[in-house]
């Protein structure tokens, strides 16, 4: 159904098309724009998805770019954990691709690259996500409440993790 593979220059398109979304940014990390420019995939392909040891893969549907997903790992006292987290363009909502990415890139951070924890953070009106993560054996950790402000709003966080 779907296969993971890594960036090319050739996504730079593709992946400003499916980017350049409110609805698919308006849950996600600071880091990831709106409006999403294509010096903003640039730098996303060339630098910003291999920083720091990295691992970031597009998530191709039938043979079509439809997604990201990776992994970032933590440093330190916590090198064992990576923390991972997906996106979906909104043309593919619904339809079981980030679950089936989910559960192939967890498989291969405990198999691979044998982190002992992989942990992705939700904010608390993305009942999906949260529920894409309880379909691939994440456990809800905790919450804290007002812990991220976005575009003056301030959103509670959903902590979830699996363990190897």
């Amino acid at each position: 159904m779907i296969t993971l593979r890594e960036y090319a220059d050739s996504d730079l398109e593709r992946l400003v098309q499916l980017a350049n979304n409110e609805n698919v940014s308006r849950y996600l990390v600071y880091t990831f724009p709106y409006p999403y420019t294509l010096a903003d995939a640039e730098w996303w392909i060339g630098t910003g998805s291999k920083q720091d040891g990295g691992i970031a893969r597009v998530i191709e549907y039938q043979g079509m770019f439809v997604g990201n997903i990776g992994i970032r790992p933590q440093g330190g006292w916590r090198e064992h954990l990576g923390e991972i987290g997906y996106w979906v363009g909104e043309d593919y909502w619904g339809k079981g691709i980030a679950t089936a990415a989910l559960a192939q890139l967890t498989e291969y951070g405990f198999n691979t690259r044998h982190f002992r924890k992989l942990f992705a953070t939700a904010l608390a009106p993305n009942i999906a996500s949260m529920r894409v993560l309880e379909k691939c054996g994440y456990q809800r950790e905790g919450a804290l409440k007002g812990e991220v402000q976005k575009n003056g709003t301030y959103f509670d966080t959903h902590h979830f993790a699996r363990h190897r």
